[in-house]
């Protein structure tokens, strides 16, 4: 069965852009007549039809379309920051098409959306060679980190700032002894633990001479809340802990409820993240709060500084979002 041509085929014939061949076949601005007349020549001599589907996405003139890869959908952080990018991309007329990268992996998610999008935002934590194979071109906007690759943009976090803030924060309250409760979710090198940026910043901000206390759970309510079992049956004079994230120190606090430790009184718990969830267990949980709103509005606009030079080449941009500490009671 012969391959069924594709947007990409007409572009590289063309010698165009995937971006340029939508706008000629869909008779839209930013495109000169001559290349148009390229574009539609070629496409019909390749025999590409676009799809139902895509022919949807671009009735209306000038429609822009941004792809958004979520990492899960069980973990309130990612879908908190989605709807949160959702209602900005809506404030400035993008349409969005959502793939997870949950199951199949980023790779699979990048290949489905990008014969449909301008742009990609999301986080990505896999090979480069990977991504770039899957990208097709498409610029991308990396969430929570800063990434090198040419054509990849970037809204990274300062949690080291919020850890050092917290640190301090902690031992003006009378903290002696921080431990922490680490992911151990992240990349492991055969079967060995390797901990994850926020422990090794806490590691060296906690300074010298001073006990690092650490245990690791996965990022869930019940491995935050084994990883406190674990933590303080092996160190009883801990104080105060920051947990990896906030599902992790949720489940830290109902830990300490099992084990009679009180919080905050006995135990400080802080977590990271800033989820709104936070506020439903009791105490409410303290946490290194991001801001999911300037998260999502600094990636949009690097998205619309990428479509305001027509998704052309240029330097990274990068923006950086610095969280804030946000007491609740916990801590």
């Amino acid at each position: 069965m012969a391959k069924r041509v594709t947007i990409h085929d007409v572009a590289a014939h063309a010698g165009v852009s995937r971006q340029t061949v939508t706008r000629a076949l869909n008779d839209m601005d930013g495109i000169n007549d001559e290349t148009k007349q390229r574009v539609l020549e070629v496409s019909k001599r390749l025999g590409y039809r676009p799809s139902r589907f895509a022919r949807g996405l671009v009735a209306r003139e000038k429609t822009r379309t941004l792809g958004l890869v979520v990492c899960s959908f069980r973990n309130p952080y990612y879908t908190e920051i989605a709807g949160e990018l959702l209602d900005c991309a809506a404030s400035r007329n993008w349409q969005v098409i959502m793939a997870s990268s949950e199951s199949a992996g980023e790779a699979a998610a990048l290949r489905t959306l990008s014969p449909q999008v301008d742009v990609v935002v999301g986080h990505f934590w896999t090979s480069h060679e990977q991504i770039e194979q899957a990208r097709n071109g498409i610029p991308l906007v990396v969430l929570d980190r800063t990434e090198p690759m040419p054509g990849t943009h970037s809204v990274a976090l300062d949690l080291r700032s919020g850890i050092e803030e917290a640190i301090h924060a902690l031992r003006a309250k009378g903290a002696r002894v921080i431990g922490m409760i680490d992911s151990n979710n992240h990349v492991r090198q055969g079967s060995v633990y390797v901990p994850s940026v926020r422990y090794r910043d806490f590691e060296e901000l906690i300074g010298p001479g001073r006990p690092k206390v650490m245990v690791a759970g996965e990022e869930s309510i019940r491995g935050g809340s084994l990883g406190f079992v674990e933590l303080m049956r092996a160190h009883p004079y801990v104080d105060a802990v920051l947990v990896f994230n906030d599902l992790m120190a949720i489940g830290a606090v109902h830990a300490a409820h099992t084990l009679n430790i009180k919080v905050p009184d006995q135990v400080r718990i802080l977590g990271i993240d800033g989820l709104s969830m936070g506020e439903a267990v009791h105490p409410p949980l303290s946490t290194i709060s991001i801001d999911h709103e300037a998260l999502a509005a600094r990636a949009l606009d690097v998205v619309d500084a990428l479509a305001a030079i027509n998704f052309a080449e240029t330097a990274p941009i990068r923006h950086v979002v610095r969280p804030r500490l946000l007491w609740r009671e916990s801590a």
